[in-house]
């Protein structure tokens, strides 16, 4: 097996599992068994900080644009804080 390094020499494509997104998921599975939520449009960042995304159940109205407006509002804040 060969180790990939970034430019800057670090490694790149380390598996590790992030608790907090998996009890976030958990939750929202649980959520989702009782019927409480009947869709989803779900955005992943991957280990290899690749993204990818997935729309599931039944989705739309306005209720759904809203909050898929405010996540794209935080997630921009956390990217522009971090530099």
């Amino acid at each position: 097996m060969k180790k990939v390094l970034s430019l800057y020499g670090g490694p790149v494509g380390e598996h590790e599992v992030n608790e907090t997104c998996v009890a976030a998921l958990e939750e929202w599975l649980e959520m989702a068994k009782s019927g409480q939520i009947v869709g989803v449009c779900l955005v992943g960042l991957g280990y290899d900080n690749l993204a990818q995304y997935r729309i599931a159940g039944k989705i739309g109205g306005y209720g759904s644009v809203g909050a898929t407006h405010m996540i794209l509002q935080e997630l921009t804040y956390i990217n522009m804080s971090a530099e």
